[in-house]
């Protein structure tokens, strides 16, 4: 796990090119590394693989469980709810912060 302070957390991620066994075994354990920290999403850059990759497990506000992952991940304006409420996290343990406002489609 990489902490605050380390480069590779500020470094550009590079996109994923290859749709391969490899890139199934970095999903992987990304998973299980944010299990054991029992976190809720983890980056590959968060483990030191500099590439753009997110992986999530988290509940709604109706407890309703969302799982997946995201490869090549890009910000986009969208219409949806507006979510807000706490933040943290797992390369900053122990810090939570307010979202402002999270718009989810």
């Amino acid at each position: 796990m990489r902490f605050l302070g380390d480069p590779g957390l500020r470094a550009p991620c590079a996109e994923v090119t290859a749709f391969d066994a490899d890139l199934a075994l970095l999903i992987e354990d990304m998973y299980a590394t944010m299990y054991a920290a029992h976190g809720v999403g983890l980056a590959a850059n968060q483990i030191g693989v500099g590439l753009r990759v997110f992986v999530f497990d988290c509940p709604d506000d109706e407890d309703h469980r969302h799982l997946g992952h995201v490869v090549n991940p890009r910000l986009a304006e969208a219409d949806g709810v507006t979510v807000r409420g706490p933040e943290g996290c797992l390369s900053l343990p122990g810090i939570e912060a307010g979202t402002p406002a999270t718009t989810v489609r």
